[in-house]
């Protein structure tokens, strides 16, 4: 760090709610800017007259500063300050992400994203533990807060004129819209629920059909079945009990249950 410390960036670093790397890094950016103040780049800059919320605003829309370090560092606080010292820093890290947040809906105004009404609306209901730090964050939490209505950003999305910045800013929303969608809302898959539906469905009716038992053999009737065995020890019974001198005129067919006598 060889250049002029700006005051508001010395304060800051006093109060701790920068690092010595990041003074450091602010200062040579403060450098850069103004060897390139007749250039048209439009960069932020910090004005030499600026308070310490002024400053820490500007560290965070150069993100020389980054908002979760700087949320972390706030959330902290209670830790390491208490009573006066702690009501400051709050209430200095409260004005940066004011500023930092009215800006982004300021530049959705500016761009004729948003009417007067929508502006104040929003000024009025900025979020207090969250950056917003572009335009399009801004369009966001205005559609999540119901700022905006989705109607409203439809007809932002579709309209043919305005500034290329604008068109940028919406179309930038709208990606983020999409990507946060759930998947059960997305385009197109309930076309592929459906198609998943019916090949499961036909899956499941093959693999029923080649599972399924082949039905039994049903039991061959009408034809009687001779045991020669049974058939001899029948007639030795049958022999052993006619009366003496009686002819043995017996034909004997064993037949087996269900089965059907052979015709004699």
């Amino acid at each position: 760090m060889t250049g002029h410390l700006h005051p508001a960036l010395a304060e800051l670093r006093r109060l701790s709610l920068i690092t010595g790397n990041e003074l450091d890094d602010a200062t040579d950016e403060l450098e850069i800017l103004a060897l390139d103040e007749e250039d048209d780049v439009d960069m932020p800059r910090l004005a030499a007259g600026a308070g310490p919320a002024e400053a820490l605003a500007w560290l965070l829309r150069t993100d020389l500063l980054p908002q979760d370090d700087f949320l972390r560092r706030v959330q902290d606080l209670p830790r390491r300050h208490g009573g006066a010292a702690l009501l400051e820093r709050q209430q200095l890290a409260a004005d940066a992400l004011n500023m930092v947040n009215r800006q982004a809906i300021d530049t959705l105004y500016d761009e004729d994203l948003i009417n007067q009404w929508q502006r104040d609306a929003a000024h009025a209901s900025l979020p207090v533990d969250r950056l917003l730090a572009s335009p399009i964050a801004a369009l966001r939490e205005m559609l999540r807060q119901g700022t905006m209505t989705a109607q409203q950003f439809e007809v932002l999305r579709t309209r043919q004129h305005g500034s290329e910045l604008g068109r940028i800013i919406v179309d930038g929303a709208a990606r983020q819209a999409r990507r946060e969608r759930p998947a059960y809302a997305r385009p197109g898959t309930w076309v592929m629920a459906a198609l998943l539906v019916l090949v499961l469905a036909f899956a499941g009716r093959a693999i029923v059909a080649r599972q399924a038992p082949s039905p039994a053999a049903a039991p061959v009737t009408g034809q009687g079945v001779e045991r020669p065995d049974l058939q001899q020890r029948a007639a030795h019974a049958v022999e052993s009990a006619r009366l003496p001198g009686a002819s043995a005129d017996l034909s004997i067919t064993v037949v087996q249950d269900d089965a059907t006598p052979p015709a004699r």
